[in-house]
C-alpha cells in the first residue's frame, strides 16, 4: 500500500470551528496511526467570502491543538503551493483542456438566464439543473461569441447513464447515478476555478490518499469522481468517508449563532482550557477507543485510532463533558504547574490575600477551565457580606447563639498570633473547638460565615490563610456593629 496522505483543507472564511478542528483531528490521527503525512491547504476560492487573517487562525489554532502537519503553507515541501489562489491559472489551464478533449465546454449563460431556468424547473416540481443550452452551440456560434468577448464559464459535461459508487470509509457503499447531477461549472466566467474542480486537481496533485470531511461533502463526492474520470485519474486510489454531523442539545445541528456554546478553538484558548484536554474532547465526537478509556494524551489517540470505530450517528456536543475532562487534566497538575497556567488568567484583584498562591491553588480541584478563577476567587474570597450572614442564619442553619460565641473566641484565638499562616491555621481552628466545645457543622460553618460570609468553602486553613487576620478581624467588627 502507498504512503497514507490525508489533508485538511479549510477555506478562510471565518474562525476555526470546532466541526473543523474534529475533520482536522481525525484526518491527523488516520494518518499518524498508519505512519502518513498529514497536509493542511488553503482552499480560499471563494474569494468573495475570505477573511483577512483567517488562515493564520486556522493554523495558530491547529498548532495549538497539537494537530502539526508534515505540509501547510508554513511548511511547504514538494506539493507546493499550498493555498490554491496562488494556482489559479493552472486550474484555468487544466479546465481549457478539457473542452478542447470534449469532456468540457464553454458556457456563456448569463445569471439571469441561468435563474429563470432554475424558476421555470420548480415551477414545474422538478429538481433544477442545467439545461445544456450551451452544449449544443456550433463551432461557429462559439467563435463568435468569444470574438465578441461575451464572458463564460466552464462546464464539465456529466456522462449518461453511469452510477457513480464508492466505498465509504464511514458509510459504506454509496452510488448515485449521473442523471441526478447537473453539469457542473468548473471553472467561473472571472477564471476562478470552483470549490469541486480545484479540490479533485489538489488532492491528486499531492498525491493525497484518504479523504474525511464532513457529511455535507458527500453531495460534491459524485461529482468529484466524474471531474477525476474525465482527468484520466484512477479513482480507485482515493478513499473517501464522510463524518457525521455535531448536535446541540436540541438535536440540531451545530450552529454558529448558538452563542451559549463555545464553538470556536479561540473559546478555549482564550478561556483557559488546557489544549490537550480540547483535542482529547474532540477526538470524542463521533469516534471512542475500544478500551472505552475517556482521558487520552495525543499518542495514546495516535496509537488507538481505528477508522472502523468511526460512528455514523450524530455526535453530542455536550459542554459539560469538555469541562469535566478539562478539570481532571487540571487535576493532574502539579502545583506549580496550575498555578503558572491559571495565573495569567487572573484579572481579580489579590491585593487584599495574604497568600496569593494559596488563594489560586485551594480551588484546583475543582476548576474546569482556567478563566473561571475569576468568579471562584470573587464569590469565595471578595464578596463577603452580612447581609448574607443574617440570611443564612435566618434559615436557622446554624444557631444563632453559637455562631456569637464562635466568633468571639476566634478573635480571641486570632489575637495571639501576629500572622495567620498554613502552620498556626489549624491551631487557630483548634482553640475554637476546645473553648466552645463545638464540632463538625456547626463549628466549621460559623467560622467560615464570619471569615468569608459563606456557610462552604475551601478547607479552614486555607481560607484563614488566604484572608489573613486583620481582614478577619474588620469583618467581626463590622458584623458586630450591624447588630448594635
Amino acid at each position: 500500500m502507498s504512503k497514507i496522505r490525508t489533508r485538511y483543507a479549510p477555506s478562510p472564511t471565518g474562525y476555526f470551528h470546532i466541526g473543523g478542528a474534529r475533520t482536522a483531528l481525525f484526518n491527523y490521527l488516520f494518518a499518524k496511526h498508519y505512519g502518513g503525512d498529514f497536509i493542511v491547504r488553503i482552499e480560499d476560492t471563494d474569494v468573495d467570502r475570505n477573511v483577512s487573517g483567517a488562515t493564520d487562525v486556522q493554523l495558530d489554532g491547529l498548532d495549538w491543538l497539537g494537530i502539526i502537519p508534515d505540509e501547510s503553507p508554513r511548511n511547504p515541501k514538494e506539493f507546493k503551493p499550498y493555498i490554491q489562489s496562488e494556482n489559479f491559472p493552472y486550474f484555468r489551464e487544466i479546465g481549457e483542456e478539457l473542452v478542447k478533449e470534449g469532456k468540457a465546454y464553454y458556457c456563456f449563460c448569463t445569471s439571469e438566464e441561468l435563474e429563470e431556468q432554475r424558476k421555470n424547473a420548480l415551477a414545474h416540481g422538478v429538481t433544477p439543473k442545467y439545461n445544456r443550452t450551451c452544449l449544443f452551440l456550433t463551432k461557429e456560434q462559439i467563435d463568435e461569441k468569444l470574438k465578441q468577448k461575451i464572458p463564460y464559464s466552464i462546464r464539465l459535461r456529466i456522462p449518461e447513464n453511469k452510477v457513480y459508487t464508492w466505498n465509504d470509509l464511514v458509510r459504506g457503499t454509496i452510488s448515485v447515478p449521473s442523471d441526478a447531477l447537473t453539469d457542473p461549472i468548473i471553472v467561473k466566467s472571472n477564471g476562478i476555478p470552483t470549490y469541486n474542480f480545484a479540490v479533485v486537481l489538489d488532492d491528486h496533485r499531492m498525491e493525497i490518499t484518504h479523504i474525511l470531511r464532513g457529511e455535507e461533502h458527500i453531495s460534491n463526492t459524485p461529482y468529484q469522481l466524474a471531474i477525476m474520470e474525465a482527468l484520466n485519474y484512477d479513482v480507485s486510489k482515493v478513499v473517501f468517508g464522510h463524518l457525521s454531523i455535531i448536535i446541540d442539545e436540541t438535536g440540531k445541528k451545530l450552529s454558529k449563532r448558538n452563542n451559549d456554546l463555545k464553538q470556536f478553538i479561540a473559546d478555549y484558548k482564550n478561556g483557559g482550557y488546557i489544549s490537550n484536554a480540547v483535542t482529547n474532547f474532540i477526538a470524542l465526537l463521533g469516534w471512542s477507543p475500544s478500551d472505552n478509556t475517556e482521558i487520552n494524551s495525543m499518542s495514546d489517540l495516535i496509537s488507538k485510532f481505528d477508522e472502523k470505530r468511526i460512528s455514523k450517528a450524530p455526535s453530542f456536543f455536550d459542554i459539560k463533558k469538555m469541562n469535566w475532562l478539562d478539570s481532571e487534566y487540571f487535576k493532574k497538575m502539579s502545583e506549580t504547574q496550575y498555578l503558572e497556567f491559571v495565573s495569567k488568567f487572573i484579572n481579580v484583584d489579590l491585593s487584599t490575600f495574604m497568600n496569593k498562591d494559596l488563594a489560586i491553588t485551594c480551588f484546583k480541584d475543582q476548576i474546569q477551565y482556567a478563566e473561571q478563577i475569576n468568579s471562584l476567587i470573587f464569590e469565595t474570597f471578595l464578596s463577603f457580606s452580612i447581609e448574607n450572614i443574617n440570611q443564612i442564619l435566618s434559615l436557622n442553619s446554624i444557631d444563632q447563639n453559637t455562631f456569637y460565641q464562635c466568633i468571639s473566641v476566634l478573635e480571641e484565638a486570632i489575637n495571639n498570633y501576629s500572622v495567620i499562616d498554613v502552620n498556626n491555621a489549624n491551631l487557630i481552628v483548634n482553640q475554637v473547638k476546645e473553648k466552645t466545645n463545638l464540632k463538625g457543622k456547626p463549628l466549621f460553618m460559623s467560622i467560615r460565615l464570619i471569615v468569608i460570609g459563606k456557610e462552604h468553602g475551601p478547607e479552614m486553613y486555607k481560607i484563614l490563610t488566604v484572608i489573613g487576620k486583620e481582614k478577619i478581624i474588620k469583618n467581626i467588627k463590622e458584623y458586630r456593629a450591624s447588630i448594635i
